[in-house]
């Protein structure tokens, strides 16, 4: 027979990325272990508790062995090993993404500048301003990168699954993070398409023409 004397807050009993389920408490004479885990809270430092710990124990029955004391912060570092080492690749993933992004956008808006100097030549020739051949880059890279976001924005949400599995008290679909990864790439897109954008707009107009 239980006798229900209390209900208590919910608490994990298992991986963080399970969902929390129903739990009983019985008295250890009710239902005894054979290994069990004795909790102890206190203001001293683990270092100088382990000793007390062990003389108290110790005291009562010194045939009784003390193994596994560990403090609830190495528990809980344990219990999150896991899911902030997938974290940490996915992180390191996600950067080397982004750094591949901004060399390749660099690469097509350079080479595009290369192919394009006697148009802008032309361009200023006839009366073009400097922001004005600015703008045709910077134009093109904002196109780049409209796609690129489309497309990553759509695999996001595809993916959805997958990353609900991996990444813990965060929602894959958090509005905030959508909009912080967008300015992430818009200011990496901003940055690689700065030096071409510039290069473009510092042309000579008579060395384009006269490079033909």
């Amino acid at each position: 027979m239980i006798v229900n004397v209390g209900v208590v807050g919910n608490a994990r009993q298992s991986a963080l990325k399970m969902e929390e389920e129903p739990i009983y408490y019985l008295p250890y004479h009710q239902l005894p272990w054979c290994c069990p885990s004795i909790v102890v809270r206190s203001a001293v430092a683990p270092s100088s508790l382990e000793p007390a710990l062990r003389g108290t124990v110790a005291s009562l029955d010194k045939q009784l062995p003390i193994y596994d004391l560990r403090t609830a912060d190495d528990m809980l570092a344990r219990g999150v090993a896991g899911p902030r080492f997938q974290m940490l690749l996915l992180g390191s993933f996600a950067g080397i993404a982004l750094l591949l992004t901004a060399i390749g956008l660099y690469g097509v808006l350079a080479s595009s500048v290369v192919t394009r100097t006697r148009e802008m030549g032309v361009r200023m020739a006839l009366g073009a301003t400097r922001h004005q051949v600015l703008a045709i880059v910077l134009r093109r890279a904002m196109r780049l990168l409209l796609l690129g976001i489309s497309i990553g924005v759509a695999g996001a949400f595809a993916g959805n699954r997958l990353l609900s599995t991996m990444i813990y008290g965060v929602a894959p679909h958090n509005p905030l993070l959508v909009a912080a990864a967008c300015v992430v790439l818009t200011m990496t897109a901003a940055a690689a398409a700065y030096l071409p954008a510039r290069r473009a707009a510092s042309i000579d107009p008579i060395r384009a023409l006269r490079a033909e």
